[in-house]
């Protein structure tokens, strides 16, 4: 599987480095989540009951190209299961035109590995992401932003 790497640098100085897979590499292609879904994320973002926050940390981007892909309007969801504990992490580019966003990179490894040994690997990545956003209270959810935005 091809691999996008992305270094986070948080306002406290630390840092970190993960490495997603590239969702086309997984999947159909990169699937396209419409507006309406991002749109309900944000919502949850501001209601105070849950635990989901946002903020920025998107130091570099470098893509499987070894390109670097830093100056794109980046989001990564860092999710976790309050019960089991697994880890999910996206990285998703946000469109100008029409604000959807492009599933362009997907981890941990094990998480990758079993949508892509799965039949139905985008109606199972699509039905995950659903339940992000009407069962918040089952997850812990941490959206991150590039760091070059004001």
């Amino acid at each position: 599987m091809k691999n996008w790497k992305i270094t986070l640098k948080f306002p406290d100085g630390t840092t970190d480095q993960l490495e997603l897979f590239d969702g086309a590499s997984i999947l159909k292609g990169y699937p396209t989540i419409k507006r309406a879904y991002f749109n309900s994320l944000a919502d949850l973002l501001k209601n105070e009951n849950n635990k989901y926050i946002s903020g920025k940390a998107i130091e570099k981007v470098i893509g499987p190209d070894k390109a670097d892909w830093t100056n794109n309007p980046w989001l990564l969801f860092i999710i976790r299961d309050n019960e089991k504990q697994t880890p999910f992490w996206f990285l998703f580019k946000r469109e100008k035109k029409e604000m959807n966003g492009i599933l362009v990179a997907i981890g941990p490894e094990q998480f990758a590995e079993y949508l892509k040994a799965s039949s139905e690997s985008d109606i199972n990545l699509k039905k995950l992401l659903y339940y992000f956003t009407a069962y918040d209270k089952k997850w812990t959810m941490l959206v991150l932003l590039p760091n070059y935005l004001p």
